[in-house]
């Protein structure tokens, strides 16, 4: 993952009129590659009320449909997960794929998802720090010894080895200095101004310095919801849609997406890249073609001059 603008598609893994099937999937994830986009980002939740895919399933298939892809999470909820297990999938896929994966995570999840699952939300950062660092370890494919308090582990093997990029999303402080000291990027979320990243991304490059990384390594990336339509009521009522769907009927569409003409979206998206985000991942409402095709042929161009 260097450093030059990608442009990848968020994929709508949600809708509360129910899930599209898989030849539709294919087919959208097959239109990404042919349009000259740079990758695929899905969600993940394990409990919700609407239909939703799983994100490392639904990362299987769009696997199966691409090839060039770069394919990612972003993000994953890896406190819900056990990391070990998270491990092996990521083994698998990642060796399926041919080596074309990014992991976003974050300690992430609702009350109710850790109280389903059985997991103490109260030790949510120790479970994630240990979660993570038992991840890139055996990513690594060597035999792997760790005395945790979630994960003790004694020679245990993933392989084949994995040694995907692991980016770290979050949108407090405590998160993003995590990204900078334990990842290798980080992803911010659509919530926040230019000014909140300027802050967070200094934050993150400090983290990194203080533990002895170069901070001009790190990859910082971004889920930004968007919808291109020369109708910008349209445009505002297809995301409002989707996005009510998934976070509740309190996010503020106005505020945190991105949404209009073409050229007001592109010039939008593009004070991001002048802003320091090298891989955005745009969040569409659906898996309607015709927005894509729009979104790689007229705002894509702009983001990559």
């Amino acid at each position: 993952m260097d450093k030059v603008v990608s442009v990848g598609i968020h994929v709508p893994s949600v809708n509360v009129a129910g899930l599209a099937g898989g030849q539709a999937y294919g087919a959208f994830f097959r239109e990404v590659e042919q349009l000259g986009l740079d990758a695929i980002w899905v969600e993940d939740r394990i409990l919700h009320p609407a239909p939703l895919a799983d994100a490392l399933l639904l990362l299987t298939w769009a696997a199966a449909h691409t090839e060039r892809l770069l394919l990612g999470t972003a993000v994953l909820v890896l406190n819900l997960r056990l990391a070990p297990v998270v491990a092996r999938q990521v083994s698998t896929l990642g060796h399926l794929a041919g080596d074309r994966l990014a992991l976003g995570v974050s300690l992430g999840g609702r009350p109710e998802e850790y109280q389903g699952l059985g997991i103490p939300m109260e030790r949510r950062v120790t479970l994630f720090r240990e979660g993570l660092e038992v991840l890139r370890r055996l990513l690594d494919g060597a035999p792997v010894d760790h005395d945790g308090a979630f994960f003790p582990l004694h020679e245990a093997t993933v392989r084949p080895g994995a040694p995907v990029p692991l980016l770290i999303g979050g949108v407090a402080d405590g998160a993003i200095r995590r990204a900078g000291e334990l990842g290798d990027g980080w992803i911010m979320a659509p919530f926040g101004s230019l000014e909140d990243f300027g802050r967070g991304w200094s934050i993150a490059r400090a983290a990194a310095a203080a533990a002895g990384k170069e901070p001009d390594s790190l990859i910082a990336g971004r889920l930004l919801y968007v919808a291109v339509d020369d109708d910008r009521a349209r445009a505002r009522e297809a995301l409002g849609t989707f996005l009510h769907g998934y976070y509740g009927p309190g996010f503020d569409v106005d505020q945190h997406a991105i949404f209009g003409p073409a050229g007001e979206v592109a010039a939008r998206l593009r004070e991001q890249v002048d802003a320091g985000i090298s891989h955005l991942m745009l969040g569409v409402p659906t898996l309607d073609h015709d927005h894509l095709r729009r979104l790689a042929e007229e705002v894509a161009p702009a983001l990559r001059a």
